[in-house]
Formats: structure tokens, C-alpha cells, sequence
């Protein structure tokens, strides 16, 4: 049954609309209240036909719709009053006497329009006060308006009425292909997210493993972390290793003793690592004798020191999160000895694990390149270490150590949407040159987009992706963190953009670089220095 309720607001209260079922009546039909039975097929389609009459309320204004029919061919419709027409005349007869009446279609992309500014405009003589019309669209995926008015002799244009903005989309296929995705399935039932879905047949043969695996058994993993366990990461893997345990897993946390809590990984010599690598290892065999675990979890070369021992001993599978490679730790500089022993150990650890889990595909590529490992034993699952440590205030935010930046490192902060219209690619084209002359500069982009994926790739092909950091959408904490953290702030925008990015930064001390086209940003810059 169709019902219609209507009801207006008014500055002094409410109007209701009459109640039809209640008020209308259909001759030769008794008055049984409606409670007691349904209203009759007749009188449903009397009152669908003076509803239809009574609303909605015809236009009395001059207007102009335009809408898109695909990609290709729009169409308008219009109403203009001849007295509006009129009303223009004074003062102005010369021009516009007795010329046609034009529809113009403005090409307004990433422009805010003030009627002379368009990038092209396309013009149709329509001639009548009432009327429709079927155009062709020249360049789709574009941004189009129209208005409608009196072409003068000399070329000049006299708008009545302007439409609405609409986007003609393309058509073609995009070509800003995304290749993340979820990865759903598996016994578990397990959902995550996955940066390149070409890497499914990976989590395909994960799970056909785990299934092997009794379902009445819960999983066992022995999980090695060897960096500092009150930093981000270890804060995280100790916090989901308690998390699974309430779910029913087995998860045996190995980290490093107290007496060596005190010590930074590379400050340790070689015989001093080997001799805590040593210490794990037996700690790992200890463990599996006494209640056996179905796999070793390292994390990280250092780690994965002792897990390799380890699964030599038990020939327990090995899986190896890599979260950084000592290249992209590196940051371009020359590689002294310690470092080179460390890209040993990382290829050592690599080519023993049944499966490499890193974080980024630029981390994907030079496990593969510099390592030489099966593509098919690399998975990309992006680190999921949360904005702020585990425990800590949003304010405590280190936001340097959370992305693994270098403590001298110079950061740069890109924050909004990253699209087109904000410049977010004029951006990535300059860093490369930036680069060039800056060896420790990063970049931070806070925001998601539509351009998002195409950067990031970008990034990747240029050599520069491990100096920029998408982190996406953030909480409005861990954005005051970023900015206290960042030396400058990029408003690369194309199009005007609204100055409280760059008045909260200017309060915070910290400087705006800008573009003239973002409109009034320039004027607050140079008013406040």
C-alpha cells in the first residue's frame, strides 16, 4: 500500500498537509473508519491522482537543469520568464535587442567560477523561453555548467539563470589501477587487508597449510622480537600475542632478557649478537621439548638470528617478517661493515623461511632483487602497528620512531585530500629534485584520495618511496603529533582552499609553503610572515 505524508517547516512552527484517508471522499462509498479495513483500489488511485496534481508545486522562477546522459551527451531543460528577459534590456538595448537566447555549457573542472574564467564553453541556440536539449560532450571526465541567457552583438554574454555542476564521467577504463584489496577465507575464517592481490595464490597455499593443521588443535607459534619491546612495534606484538591467547591460540612471546634491555641492537658487536641469538635459540628448543609449537615467527633480522638457529634444530617452519630492509634503513647512505653483516643475515634469514611477509611492494621488490627469493614466498600484508603506542597518550606520539624515521631526519607534511585539485602530484613530481639536494627530507601525507594509489606508486618508480609516508585518513591526535613533528607544511593546491590547514600551522609555529593558486592561503601567509 502507497502511503504519502508530507509536512513542511515553517520559521513559526509546522504545517501539516490533510489527511486523505480521513478528509477525501469517493461517492457511493460508506464512511467505515479505516482502522477496520483497507481503503479501496478506487480511492487509492483518486488520491495517487490529486497528489500528483497537488505536488510538486510547479517552478515560478527562471531555471536551468543540466544533467549527463553518459559520457558523451548531455542535456538540459529550462524555464525563463519573459519579463526577466526584459529586465535586462535597460541601459543595454544596443547588445541585446532582439538576439537569440543561448544556452552556454562552461567547462568548469578544478576552477571555482565566477563567469568569465572557464576553460572553454560551448554555445546553443535554443531561441524558445521553454524548452529542452541533447549536446555533445567534446572531453568527458570533466566538470560542465551551464546558464542560460541573451548572447550580445558584440559577442558578450547576459546570464538569466545558471544550473547546477555536474561531472561527466569517463569513458574509458580508469586508469589508476588499484590492486589492494581483502583476503577472505581460510578455516579461521580470517579477514585482512592486502596491498597487491596478485599475491593471492600465496594466502591461498598459507591456508591450504594451516589446514592441514587439526582443528581441535589451536595453533601454536613460537614469536621472536629481539628490537626494543617498549617502542610501537614491540608494544604491538606483545599486545596481539595476548589478544590471541584469549581467542584460544598458543603464542610464546620470546624477547630479549633484562640484562641486555639496556643495549641498542647495532650497539652490539657481532660476538655479543651471536652470543644473544645463542641465548634465544636454546630458549626456543627449551620451549618446543616441552610443548611443541607449529611454526617460528621472526620479526626482523635480528630476530631472525635466532629463529633461524632454531628452526635448523626443529625443523619447525620459519616465517619472517621483514619489516625494513637494511637498504631502506640505509636511506641511500654508504653501507659500512656493520651494515653489510646485516644484509647478510637478512639473506640468510630469507631464503631459509617457508614465507617473507613485508610491508610495502618497494620492500617486495629488493627482497626479491637484492636477496634472491621466490616471488612466491614474499606476501605484502601492510603493517597494522596502531597511530600511537599501546598505553601511551595521543599527545606522546613519537612520530618518528612510529614510522621509523631517522631522529636528524628533516619531515614535511602534506595534509588533506590527495587529489588533483589539491596538488598532491605536484607534490610527488617535485621530491625527486628535493632529493636530490636533501639526503636525510621526508614526507609525510596525511589524507586519502583518489589519487592516493597512483602515488604511492609513483613514489615507488621514481627511487623516492622510502622517503614519503601515506598514512592515510588519521585521528585528529595523531594529526597534532604530525605537525609538532614536521618542520613545514606543503599546500600544493590548484584550486582555492580553505586557510585553516595553514592558520593552525602558522599558530603552531610552524612554516606554509603554498602556491598562488590556493587563493586566500597566500594573503594569510603574507599577513602573518
Amino acid at each position: 500500500m502507497l502511503v504519502f505524508c508530507y509536512s513542511l517547516k515553517f520559521s513559526k512552527g509546522y504545517m501539516k498537509f490533510p489527511n486523505f484517508f480521513a478528509e477525501w471522499k469517493i461517492p457511493g462509498e460508506d464512511n467505515l473508519s479505516m482502522k477496520t479495513r483497507k481503503p479501496s483500489q478506487e480511492r487509492m488511485r483518486h488520491i495517487a491522482w490529486d497528489t500528483g496534481r497537488m505536488f510538486p508545486i510547479p517552478l515560478s522562477s527562471d531555471h536551468l537543469s543540466l544533467l549527463m546522459v553518459n559520457p558523451r551527451l548531455g542535456h538540459v531543460h529550462w524555464k525563463v520568464r519573459e519579463e526577466s528577459l526584459k529586465e535586462m534590456l535597460p541601459g543595454r538595448e544596443d547588445r541585446f535587442s532582439g538576439v537569440p537566447i543561448v544556452v552556454r555549457i562552461y567547462d568548469v573542472t578544478d576552477i571555482v567560477f565566477d563567469g568569465s574564467n572557464a576553460h572553454s564553453f560551448l554555445d546553443l541556440d535554443v531561441s524558445a523561453l521553454t524548452g529542452n536539449h541533447y549536446f555533445k560532450v567534446g572531453t568527458p571526465a570533466r566538470n560542465y555548467l551551464a546558464e542560460i541567457g541573451l548572447r550580445g552583438r558584440n559577442g558578450s554574454f547576459a546570464a538569466v539563470a545558471r544550473s547546477n555542476t555536474i561531472f561527466f564521467d569517463r569513458d574509458v577504463p580508469s586508469r589508476n589501477y588499484q590492486v589492494a584489496g581483502l583476503f577472505v577465507g581460510g578455516p579461521q575464517n580470517r579477514i585482512f587487508s592486502v596491498e597487491n592481490i596478485f599475491d593471492a595464490p600465496v594466502y591461498e597455499r598459507m591456508n591450504s597449510q594451516l589446514q592441514e593443521v587439526r582443528r581441535e588443535e589451536a595453533l601454536s607459534i613460537a614469536v621472536v622480537f629481539l628490537g626494543n619491546a617498549d617502542d610501537a612495534l614491540g608494544l604491538f606484538i606483545k599486545d596481539c600475542s595476548l589478544k590471541i591467547a584469549r581467542l584460544g591460540g598458543d603464542v610464546r612471546l620470546f624477547t630479549r632478557p633484562a640484562e641486555w634491555s639496556g643495549h641498542g641492537i647495532k650497539e652490539l658487536v657481532p660476538e655479543e649478537m651471536k652470543s644473544l641469538a645463542r641465548q634465544i635459540c636454546e630458549d626456543i628448543i627449551a620451549a618446543y621439548r616441552q610443548r611443541p609449537f607449529h611454526l617460528i615467527h621472526c620479526h626482523d633480522w635480528h630476530s631472525g638470528m635466532a629463529g633461524i638457529e632454531a628452526y635448523y634444530g626443529l625443523h619447525v617452519p620459519l616465517i619472517l617478517s621483514l619489516h625494513s630492509t637494511e637498504q631502506e634503513r640505509m636511506q641511500g647512505k654508504e653501507m659500512g661493515s656493520a651494515s653489510s653483516a646485516i644484509c647478510e643475515i637478512e639473506k640468510r634469514c630469507v631464503r631459509a623461511a617457508s614465507l617473507v611477509i613485508v610491508p610495502h611492494s618497494s620492500t617486495r621488490e629488493q627482497t626479491i632483487d637484492i636477496y634472491g627469493v621466490s616471488p612466491k614466498n614474499v606476501v605484502i600484508i601492510p603493517d597494522i602497528v596502531p597511530e600511537k603506542p599501546v598505553g601511551g597518550t595521543a599527545g606522546s606520539l613519537d612520530v618518528k620512531k612510529w614510522q621509523g624515521l631517522p631522529r636528524e631526519a628533516p619531515l614535511v607534511l602534506f595534509a588533506g585530500e590527495i587529489s588533483h585539485a589539491a596538488g598532491a602530484d605536484l607534490l610527488i613530481d617535485a621530491i625527486p629534485t628535493v632529493c636530490r639536494n636533501h639526503h636525510m627530507v621526508h614526507f609525510l601525507f596525511a589524507g586519502d584520495g583518489p589519487l592516493k594509489g597512483e602515488l604511492e606508486a609513483r613514489a615507488r618508480h621514481a627511487g623516492i618511496g622510502h622517503r614519503c609516508r601515506f598514512l592515510g585518513d588519521v585521528s585528529r591526535e595523531v594529526f597534532d603529533s604530525l605537525l609538532d613533528a614536521s618542520d613545514f607544511v606543503v599546500i600544493p593546491a590548484r584550486t582555492w582552499r580553505d586557510e585553516g590547514l595553514a592558520q593552525t600551522a602558522i599558530d603552531r609555529g610552524r612554516p606554509v609553503l603554498t602556491t598562488h593558486q590556493s587563493g586566500s592561503i597566500v594573503c594569510l601567509t603574507a599577513r602573518t610572515g
